[in-house]
């Protein structure tokens, strides 16, 4: 998140008060979105009203060094680009995250050299039955020897074709 909107939040929330130079935008923004964030000993939180999960809002410099962390140190292991935005996005929170996320991927070197390619194979459709129970059978190979020693009458296996 720019750092201009970041500090244009945090004054907002801390003052409930828009100040004169706040453009038009900024204002239908502050207004809108305001509700989503929250400050905590000094930094910016966004909270999310679905699930209550809090993540911490990053700007540029900062998102770029976790996504270096989380992606690229030694420890962050190279997950691709669904893992990394799994953990990051679990703690942090900044603009267009996934779009930033996908691009940092794409552009590792290491990921691109080593990584597993995606498979896209061809979907095959499955026919769908007009009737109900036009695809149950029923398995009859167990059904006399089984009755036989349990006298159960009903006791037989359904399966799907």
């Amino acid at each position: 998140m720019e750092q201009y909107k970041i500090d244009q939040l945090t004054q907002y929330l801390q003052t409930l008060k828009i100040t004169e130079n706040t453009t038009s935008s900024m204002r239908k923004y502050l207004k809108k979105e305001a509700n989503k964030f929250t400050i905590y000993r000094d930094i910016l939180y966004r909270y999310n009203t679905e699930n209550g999960i809090i993540r911490k809002v990053l700007n540029k410099k900062e998102a770029e060094e976790i996504m270096f962390a989380y992606h690229q140190h030694p420890l962050g292991g190279h997950l691709a680009y669904n893992n990394t935005l799994h953990k990051i996005s679990s703690r942090y929170y900044w603009d267009n995250m996934s779009q930033d996320i996908m691009n940092y991927v794409k552009k590792c070197y290491r990921c691109q050299m080593h990584g597993k390619k995606t498979l896209k194979e061809e979907l095959y459709p499955v026919a769908v039955s007009a009737k109900p129970f036009d695809r149950v059978a029923l398995d009859v190979k167990h059904i006399i020897l089984q009755n036989m020693w349990k006298r159960d009458p009903y006791d037989f296996k359904m399966h799907q074709k």
